[in-house]
């Protein structure tokens, strides 16, 4: 009798309270704004840099915690599932994006080329992390590790 072997994902779903405590920290950043200016004078505020900041810290926190979000669901929906041959190919891209977006960093000749520079240096880098998080689909050789059989 042949046994089936299915891939065991060990990455567990996104917790439903990581993106719920991003959302109500970006609420409370949003609106926490308004109600700060008017309980504190303006020399309380320049005194005060924490209050000030309390704006910038709740909306900079929720952005992390959907990143982390996005990071995880990725890494659950695609954990095993990607071909070496296709994590390899994205892989090198992201890397040939940061090492153009470098490029067009440091270049001195065309300004724009800077900017765009930039952006493609930041998306690539994010895209970066996020994918160096996903496990590509196990060669042939290492089946027996990472499947067990189903009854």
């Amino acid at each position: 009798m042949e046994e089936e072997k299915e891939f065991v994902n060990t990455t567990r779903p996104v917790p439903k309270w990581l993106p719920i405590t991003g959302v109500v920290l970006m609420l409370l950043g949003i609106f926490v704004a308004p109600m700060i200016t008017n309980s504190f004078s303006e020399q309380q505020l320049n005194k005060n840099p924490l209050l000030s900041g309390i704006q910038f810290l709740l909306i900079f926190i929720a952005i992390i915690l959907f990143y982390a979000s996005f990071i995880w669901f990725l890494a659950y929906r695609l954990n095993g599932r990607v071909s070496d041959r296709t994590y390899r190919i994205i892989e090198y891209a992201l890397i040939a994006g940061i090492v153009l977006g470098i490029v067009g960093m440091f270049q001195p000749w065309f300004f724009p080329a800077f900017r765009y520079g930039f952006y493609l240096l930041l998306a690539s880098t994010i895209g970066y992390i996020a994918w160096s998080h996903v496990s590509p689909a196990p060669a042939v050789d290492d089946l027996s590790a990472l499947y067990q059989s189903v009854e």
